[in-house]
């Protein structure tokens, strides 16, 4: 198997910094490997919010059907620590995130996921489009793997 290399700085466009809590950290004086996918979750869905999207009573709401993490390097609690967020596709109904925790300005990622929403029907709960508004928002968010 290919170990996946850790994604750049320079191919995210936005940053969220990120406190760390007390908790987050284990036995091992690092960030429980756990921690790092409530973290995504918690960055992207932020950006959605801030971003207005998802948020219609009427609308079409967004559930994760994978998520995974590659690890590079420690994160201790004392690190500044950013999360970069990227969008890898866009689908008709699905959107392919590519979130990155960054530390202490390194240019690398010391871990980088992949998170997959799908919009769905708040009625049917089968998958729906994404309406070209909401796409039009989402492709502030595409990687610059230039």
């Amino acid at each position: 198997m290919t170990r996946p290399v850790a994604a750049l700085r320079s191919a995210y466009s936005e940053f969220i910094p990120l406190s760390l809590r007390w908790n987050d950290v284990d036995k091992y004086g690092h960030v429980n490997n756990a921690v790092h996918f409530q973290l995504f979750d918690t960055a992207v869905n932020n950006w959605l919010m801030k971003n207005g999207l998802f948020q219609s009573e009427a609308g079409p709401i967004c559930l994760v059907v994978r998520q995974a993490c590659d690890f590079f390097n420690e994160i201790q609690m004392n690190d500044h620590v950013e999360i970069g967020i990227g969008i890898k596709q866009i689908g008709t109904s699905s959107i392919v995130y590519a979130p990155a925790l960054f530390t202490n300005d390194h240019i690398s990622a010391a871990a980088q996921g992949d998170y997959i929403h799908v919009a769905i029907d708040r009625v049917t709960r089968r998958p729906t489009t994404l309406d070209d508004a909401t796409k039009t928002v989402l492709t502030r968010l595409l990687l610059n793997n230039t």
